[in-house]
């Protein structure tokens, strides 16, 4: 992956290379904010897709179908994004 960001000395922030992004009167644009905003985009569908998952789940669930290959599907899916969104909490995303 070609980095957009380097940390600074004092390990506490992140500065972006000058040549990634570029300012104008309507704000920041360019390949980092590119990025930014495909990250976002990414986390926001994780977190819907898991109220969605789990609606799903619960009808499987409540149909008696906890043995069949759409439910054992789902929840590899849940626990997969489970385990995507544990590891941006670890690193305070």
């Amino acid at each position: 992956m070609d980095r957009f960001t380097k940390l600074l000395d004092d390990k506490k922030f992140y500065i972006a290379d000058e040549n990634k992004f570029s300012v104008d009167s309507r704000g920041y644009f360019g390949e980092a904010i590119n990025r930014l905003g495909k990250f976002e985009d990414f986390y926001e569908e994780l977190i819907s897709g898991q109220s969605q998952t789990q609606k799903e789940l619960d009808k499987l669930r409540s149909e008696g179908k906890e043995k069949s290959y759409r439910y054992k599907e789902l929840m590899g899916k849940k626990l997969t994004e489970n385990h995507i969104l544990n590891l941006l909490k670890l690193y305070d995303l």
